[in-house]
């Protein structure tokens, strides 16, 4: 089991890196976020964005996908982003998984000393606030912080479930 989950982060790694966005997604995410929430999609890097795509491609190969489902996940880590734009970069990715799964008090002594961590550590917060000051649909603001909050609903496992297999 432990050594399944260090391939899964593995793959995570070769797929943020490797990852592309094709001009065809972009087209999809514009007919599926309203002209307000694009931006917060733009502004995540590729591997965020590339992520937040593949959870939508499971969410509808498993006939689960609603405009509202498809809203969130496309946003759901757009908390990840600064206020003034800086992404999140994949070293601090590697150092926040690697620190709170096997050295939890190196993680927490992060968490106190690093904006970026600390960042990682509210975006699903962030990622509520962010997309209600740009005027996001109310009903994806609804189901963000659902998430945020662990609402145990059908429409937020369907979420998690999509979210933790990619």
């Amino acid at each position: 089991m432990h050594f399944q989950r260090i391939f899964y982060r593995l793959w995570q790694l070769w797929r943020a890196v490797t990852g592309r966005v094709t001009n065809a997604e972009r087209r999809f995410v514009t007919t599926q976020l309203t002209v307000a929430e694009q931006p917060l999609f733009g502004r995540m890097p590729r591997y965020d964005q590339r992520h937040a795509l593949d959870v939508v491609h499971l969410l509808h190969k498993d006939g689960t996908a609603t405009p509202v489902l498809i809203g969130m996940a496309l946003l759901h880590d757009c908390g990840k982003v600064s206020d003034t734009g800086r992404a999140l970069g994949l070293g601090w990715y590697g150092v926040i998984v690697l620190s709170n799964r096997f050295v939890p008090a190196l993680y927490t002594w992060l968490l106190a000393r690093y904006e970026q961590v600390q960042r990682h550590a509210l975006h699903a917060q962030r990622s509520v606030a962010m997309a209600r000051r740009a005027g996001a649909r109310i009903n994806v603001c609804m189901l963000l912080q659902d998430v945020a909050d662990g609402v145990d609903s059908p429409l937020v496992r369907l979420f998690g479930e999509a979210d933790n297999r990619c």
